[in-house]
């Protein structure tokens, strides 16, 4: 009797151990999901920033011909900006190694007293590409690259290149999102508040169901922001969920007015 108890003791004791085994092994799959979901979430955002800005540039370059004076230069500036996570010496590594990454020059040091920063620029086929990077402290970097060229018709390779950009900055660990500006000679010279709604004429033909959702009005300036379905890379701005921004800037000096539209706002002087 003693036998067969002891060997039933030990049959339960690793029949619990197994359980025991069974329900940590649920429990670490259980983890090693939830984190690769999580991963998959940043990269997902990732991936749709890159997938985003693959649509919407050519959509702001089509809708900066339709509102400019014909054949007219159209600058634009896009960037890049995101943070990092790391310590001093990781951050001046991986600086280093994001500028060799994306093809700049060499990347100079800066210590300002309260910030350590890194700068690095390239001239490219008809742009500039510029990398800041700034150590906030606390193991935290505040990072943006910046794509500009004063006429996108002559920089063919803008495109590929922003996007190579953003996979880069995801490749170093960087999350970041994007936003650019176009600006030309308005095609539409009328007092700017009339002005800004004949070039909202010529946005419907692209975009049929633009919206307005804010405004801001001065003696030489008008400027809209707008909601619709067409583009998804949006921003909050006081209540609004805004996609786009329009204004025309009347210069007394020059007599003649720009036009700037912005994805999702206007990041540059109007």
């Amino acid at each position: 009797m003693g036998y067969v108890e002891e060997s039933k003791g030990k049959r339960h004791d690793a029949g619990r151990k197994s359980g025991i085994k069974g329900m940590l092994l649920v429990f670490i799959l259980c983890c090693t999901a939830l984190l690769l979901a999580g991963f998959r979430g940043e990269g997902e955002k990732e991936s749709s920033q890159i997938a985003q800005l693959k649509k919407s540039l050519p959509l702001l370059t089509s809708l900066g011909k339709s509102v400019t004076v014909p054949g007219s230069p159209l600058r634009l500036v896009l960037k890049w900006q995101g943070e990092f996570n790391g310590d001093g010496l990781e951050a001046g590594v991986t600086a280093t190694n994001l500028s060799d990454d994306l093809g700049l020059g060499e990347t100079s040091r800066e210590d300002g007293g309260e910030h350590l920063t890194y700068r690095s620029s390239a001239e490219k086929a008809g742009f500039q590409t510029t990398m800041f990077w700034s150590e906030l402290g606390n193991g935290r970097s505040y990072v943006i690259v910046t794509l500009e060229t004063p006429d996108l018709l002559n920089a063919p390779d803008l495109q590929a290149e922003a996007e190579e950009a953003g996979a880069k900055l995801q490749k170093v660990g960087i999350t970041a999102e994007w936003n650019t500006s176009l600006q030309g000679a308005a095609k539409e010279q009328e007092h700017p508040q009339k002005a800004l709604l004949l070039t909202e004429q010529n946005m419907y033909a692209q975009l049929p169901d633009l919206k307005v959702q804010e405004s801001y009005e001065d003696e030489t300036t008008a400027s809209h922001t707008y909601s619709t379905s067409a583009l998804l890379h949006s921003v909050i701005s006081g209540n609004h969920e805004v996609v786009l921004q329009a204004a025309i800037h009347q210069d007394a000096k020059e007599g003649s007015s720009r036009v700037t539209i912005g994805l999702p706002l206007i990041t540059i002087e109007y």
